[in-house]
């Protein structure tokens, strides 16, 4: 069977109209026309997909961002390099490989929809995920927050034991095939095809140099460890900003070599965790026997450390706890089965072990499902919306018929959706449970199910929340004033979820309700956004001016992100500002416009003070005479001035008189005749003040006037217009 020839491409200039084969180029490649001149863009389409966005470009090929003109979408197709799916046989095998990554269906996995050939190119259609790499932050900030990197870990880790559990091995984890969906969802991406482009790379070393596992390097069997090791070393980059091996080399051999002798992360970041670098230590280590030996083993270590890191440690005991009570169950149920075998009639008793075992059967299936929950709470109560939505989504799905677990796995989602903004998908849920009536609950259960019904009826009515109100402490009714409050803050009456968040935080759930509890962090975070926003508005209400206001707002540390209330705040605060601009602005322009009136006020007033200050320095040598030598602008020397006039000055010479006028005097030499007469008369310093600056004088005039603001200070308000130019 021959490959597939390259479909024939064409575009006509857009200048000259010139019929252009476009086959050779790649998509929005820029080409010339060789009739024109004209450059343009290549227009591309792969079946239904057109090419719209050039999103990066990665060893395995390009990926763009495309329209799906069948179901109207946007979708990220990547377009393998040529050497990687031409031949046919390897064509077939990434095809068969695509089919394998796309069977993986993970919050934490980017999904592949489809693959396809055309134009002698192979493709893969997946999930669009446009929020930036683990790779952009790392490359942005170089050093990342414990926190955040663990978070990513757990993710990334929990999307390649998903695809593990299909058969699939990575073999290229690098930071930038970790990608972010959201600002708390992490994906991984590029599986199953890194094994057919190592196979076609002959001796070349696929995948990253710093994040490929040491025993690629000897040619020796991969498994998921391999991946492990890949994680720990990009997790390792993220925290420290440095590969864990130093040194730089494409050789097999000298890498192989630094890899036996990873750099300790304590010492490439002091300040990480012993618990987290431990962890990467271990992930990172040459011997794959040395690592996690499962997957599950990696991210109960990372979800402890996390814990530890965060002060969240509940879910580690809960998880042991709920082992422990399934285990219980078994073993009560053998326990009371040989009780009854020994007192009851055999009859009776295989009746009563049978109903027994049923109920331990039912307890010990319904027990994934409740892990499950729990990891979904987990991420909400951590504010990771997207990830929660599809598992607690997953669990109704598989709880359908089953109650209660049905029922609060769909509240919970609510309650997602809720965080997330999504009203209409909350409203979904409400309608699903509302409609499920109160079936499939057991006799005990009676009261739980009309709760179920009544709330959802509730929230589905599209109804305000009934004021004042108020639940028991200990009972399901303190869920409700989670799901009441989120919707009054939604509903952008954000000061009414304040007495709802309250009762629930100060709430104390038993019994089998104690997991609502669980809860308090998350409606902590929303009850102090919730006061936050109160306070600020209540002194608004007070009426401080806006840039006040704007100050205080500014002052508000929000512990939600993205949610009404922060929607709230930056439209006051886009508003204040916008308030406090326009009075700046209109200060500015009457501060100018005052200046320019008072800029005129001193230019009418000048020629007085120039005329008053000549008048005053005639007056002072007419009557006390000047002693002191003085040169005229022609060299001419002097002793002194006996008399001046309005044109003249009589000066004194060694044996006589001269009289000259008084254009032959530098303006320096008649600024110091006058300022000698000034003394501290701050009257006279203003007038030489002017003088100077009109005789180009400046740092004499700036001296002199402000001696005059410092004696008199309304002097000082005709400074600015006196200096202006």
């Amino acid at each position: 069977m021959a490959a597939e020839q390259p479909a024939s491409a064409s575009q006509l200039c857009p200048r000259c109209g010139a019929k252009i084969d476009t086959s050779a180029a790649e998509p929005l490649a820029r080409i010339e026309c060789p009739q024109c001149g004209e450059k343009f863009r290549v227009e591309r389409s792969f079946n239904n997909f057109v090419i719209e966005e050039t999103l990066g470009v990665g060893g395995m090929g390009t990926v763009y961002k495309a329209r799906d003109t069948l179901l109207d979408r946007h979708v990220a197709l990547k377009l393998l390099r040529d050497d990687l799916g031409g031949e046919v046989d390897h064509a077939a095998r990434l095809q068969q490989e695509a089919r394998v990554a796309a069977s993986v269906n993970h919050p934490n996995v980017i999904q592949v929809f489809s693959s396809g050939t055309d134009h002698g190119k192979f493709y893969l259609v997946m999930e669009l995920v446009d929020r930036g790499s683990l790779d952009d932050l790392i490359e942005e900030r170089k050093q990342l927050p414990e926190e955040l990197v663990l978070a990513t870990g757990i993710q990334a880790a929990k999307g390649l034991r998903a695809a593990y559990a299909k058969g699939l091995i990575h073999r290229d984890v690098k930071p930038a095939n970790i990608l972010f969906a959201d600002e708390h969802t992490a994906k991984i991406g590029d599986f199953g095809l890194a094994g057919v482009a190592a196979e076609k790379s002959g001796t070349e070393i696929w995948g990253t140099p710093y994040y490929v596992a040491p025993e690629r390097l000897k040619n020796e069997p991969e498994d998921f460890r391999s991946d492990i090791y890949s994680l720990g070393a990009t997790l390792f980059h993220a925290l420290s900003g440095r590969a864990p091996i130093e040194g730089e080399t494409n050789s097999a051999t000298a890498l192989r070599e630094l890899k036996e002798h990873p750099v300790d992360l304590r010492t490439a970041a002091p300040n990480v965790s012993k618990d987290t670098a431990q962890i990467l230590q271990q992930m990172i280590a040459p011997d794959p026997a040395k690592r996690f030996s499962s997957y599950d083993e990696l991210v109960r270590a990372l979800e402890r450390a996390y814990g530890i890191l965060t002060g969240d440690e509940e879910f580690i005991g809960k998880r042991r706890r709920r082992r422990l009570l399934v285990g219980l169950a078994v073993l009560a149920a053998a326990l009371i089965a040989v009780g009854i075998w020994a007192f009851v009639s055999r009859k009776h008793a295989e009746q009563t072990v049978n109903a027994i075992k049923a109920q331990t059967e039912q307890l010990i299936a319904l027990a994934p499902l409740e892990s499950r929950t729990a990891e979904a709470r987990r991420d909400l109560v951590q504010l990771h919306y997207q990830a929660a939505k599809p598992k607690f989504a997953q669990v109704a799905l598989d709880a359908k018929g089953r109650q209660p677990i049905y029922d609060w796995a769909q509240f919970q989602l609510a309650l997602a959706a809720l965080a997330a903004r999504e009203p209409s998908q909350a409203q979904q849920v409400f309608n699903d449970v509302a409609n499920a009536g109160e079936r499939n609950f057991a006799n005990e259960d009676v009261d739980l199910a009309k709760f179920f019904a009544n709330i959802a009826k509730t929230l589905s009515a599209r109804e305000p929340i009934p004021k004042n109100f108020t639940a028991n402490s200990d009972g399901p009714e303190t869920f409700a004033l989670l799901l009441f409050a989120l919707k009054q803050i939604n509903d952008r009456n954000i000061v009414e979820a304040v007495p709802l968040l309250d009762q629930f935080v100060n709430a104390k759930p038993s019994g089998k309700f104690t997991w609502i509890a669980d809860y308090k962090p998350f409606a902590q975070k929303y009850l102090d956004d919730c006061r936050s926003y109160a306070d600020w508005k209540n002194a608004g209400e007070i009426g401080t001016n806006a840039q006040a206001r704007l100050e205080k707002l500014k002052q508000i540390k929000l512990k939600v992100q993205h949610s009404a209330i922060s929607d709230e705040i930056d439209a006051e605060r886009n508003r204040l500002a916008t308030e406090v601009a326009s009075k700046q602005k209109a200060d500015t322009a009457a501060k100018e416009q005052e200046q320019k009136n008072r800029v005129q006020q001193i230019a009418q007033k000048k020629p007085r003070w120039l005329a008053q200050w000549k008048r005053t320095l005639i007056d002072d040598l007419n009557r006390a005479h000047f002693s002191g030598a003085i040169v005229d602008l022609a060299g001419v020397p002097y002793t002194g001035i006996t008399s001046a006039t309005e044109q003249t000055v009589k000066m004194k010479l060694p044996y006589g008189e001269a009289e000259i006028p008084w254009t032959k005097l530098p303006p320096q030499t008649q600024l110091a005749i006058a300022q000698s007469f000034a003394a501290s008369s701050a009257d006279r310093q203003w007038l030489c003040a002017v003088y100077a600056n009109e005789t180009g004088q400046i740092d004499t005039a700036k001296k002199l006037a402000e001696a005059a603001a410092q004696s008199k200070p309304e002097y000082r308000e005709q400074m600015s217009a006196l200096f202006a130019r």
